[in-house]
């Protein structure tokens, strides 16, 4: 197998890729991390210009759709035997705008049930290199390197980006209060979607673990936004709901490609 060739065979159900960095990559992806995050009200003709053709933001009011900002501080990534099917942990940020696929209304909260909900990934600084070529080589996600600092304490999740693609920014400040009460087991599936090679792509995430769900703000969760990124996105910083969760696995599998190109 040639270091750098995009080269998939089937082994057991699963395939294994070869990146540019040398790394084996095996799917589904297996992950654990924890994570903190909040959804925040923005504009829609905002949301709606940064998305590829095919998808519409969430409306969850007149003129209004969400985006969501998680940080995630990675535990394992891979879960191969050998020292090239494994990556160095990381931090991430992810800046997610909840959409729907081939939608055919724009009235608030009727898309859910009119398409395949998920989330397009805006933007996506993380800590590594190599977590930047495992993202866009294999998905296409929008992952570039950034400084990045994502901590689980006593209190909770604190997640803060500085530079990347908002360059001379403290783009973004999230801090996310760990819950008052006990997470409860969840198990769910969830879809992201991305522009690979011109192409739309939807990817099954499925998730499981001890998470905790709330709506509205909170004592102890505030975001920060930097001035750059609330323009191009146009966020409000209220938190609409919250969600924390410390020992939280998925299992990432390969995208679906969609007929849809950006426009």
């Amino acid at each position: 197998m040639t270091i750098g060739a995009s080269t998939t065979t089937p082994v057991d159900e699963r395939t294994r890729t070869q990146l540019s960095t040398g790394h084996i990559v095996e799917l589904p992806l297996e992950l654990s991390f924890a994570m903190g995050g909040v959804a925040v009200p923005a504009r829609r003709a905002k949301l709606e210009a940064a998305l590829p053709d095919g998808l519409s933001s969430l409306a969850i009011a007149p003129g209004v759709g969400c985006v969501a900002l998680v940080g995630i501080q990675y535990h394992r990534v891979g879960g191969g035997e050998t020292e090239s099917s494994q990556f160095e942990p990381y931090d991430e940020v992810a800046v997610i705008v909840p959409a729907v696929h081939e939608s055919r209304t724009s009235l608030p909260l009727a898309q859910l049930a009119d398409g395949a909900v998920g989330g397009y990934v805006h933007w996506l600084p993380v800590t590594t290199e190599d977590s930047v070529a495992l993202g866009r080589e294999l998905w296409g996600y929008p992952k570039e390197r950034a400084d990045v600092t994502v901590t689980d304490g006593p209190t909770g999740i604190r997640a803060v980006v500085d530079g990347g693609r908002y360059r001379g920014d403290e783009a973004v400040r999230l801090e996310v209060a760990r819950p008052r009460t006990d997470a409860r087991a969840r198990e769910w599936t969830m879809h992201s979607y991305t522009v690979k090679d011109d192409v739309l792509l939807r990817t099954p995430v499925h998730v499981r673990g001890d998470v905790a769900i709330g709506p509205g703000p909170s004592v102890g969760t505030r975001v920060e936004v930097a001035s750059s990124v609330r323009r191009e996105l146009g966020l409000w910083q209220r938190p609409l709901g919250r969600v924390y969760g410390s020992r939280v696995r998925a299992r990432l599998l390969e995208g679906e490609r969609i007929a849809h190109r950006r426009g």
